[in-house]
């Protein structure tokens, strides 16, 4: 199956960032302002780091870390403008984010997220789903634990290991 709407087709153009010495708390706030899901951190304009409602909750929230720069993420992984929404999906679900950073050659243009496609493809869920589930549920230390529950076949974004299994908070609640 072969897409033909472009990543420019769907992204969010307007990138909200903040700088990396202010506060999570002033980062959360520009989320809620703008009801969006992560901002851009930038060190003298320049990106180096986003940080996601997630990274708050996990890192902020459960762990205590205090520093915007101890949370972010600062491995970037960004695509053209040019590319397929399903080259885009494959590389979140290929990297396990749910956001892409987009970049006309050096230049920053815009974000895409899982949310962002599925709205345009909802053909491309099904792809998503599949990739998730050949590849397990996605455990690494200080990250989120996310992919298909065991039990009920669902996506989560948070799984809770329960007697060796990975499970939706609705089915861990049962057992």
């Amino acid at each position: 199956m072969k897409l033909q709407a472009k990543v420019k087709d769907v992204m969010q153009r307007r990138l909200k960032s903040i700088d990396e010495r202010s506060t999570v708390k002033d980062a959360a706030k520009i989320m809620k302002k703008n009801r969006i899901g992560s901002v851009v951190v930038t060190r003298k304009n320049k990106i180096v780091g986003i940080v996601t409602k997630t990274d708050i909750v996990y890192k902020y929230v459960a762990e205590g870390k205090k520093k915007l720069r101890d949370i972010m993420s600062k491995r970037l992984i960004k695509i053209s403008p040019e590319a397929t929404l399903e080259e885009a999906a494959r590389k979140m679900t290929e990297n396990k984010i749910e956001k892409l950073l987009v970049f006309d050659g050096s230049n920053p243009v815009g974000i895409i997220s899982v949310t962002d496609i599925l709205r345009v493809e909802p053909a491309l869920f099904e792809i998503l789903i599949e990739k998730i589930r050949q590849s397990g549920p996605i455990i690494k230390e200080n990250e989120p634990t996310y992919g298909v529950c065991e039990n009920c076949g669902n996506y989560s974004d948070s799984l809770t290991e329960v007697d060796g299994e990975y499970l939706c908070p609705s089915c861990a609640s049962e057992k």
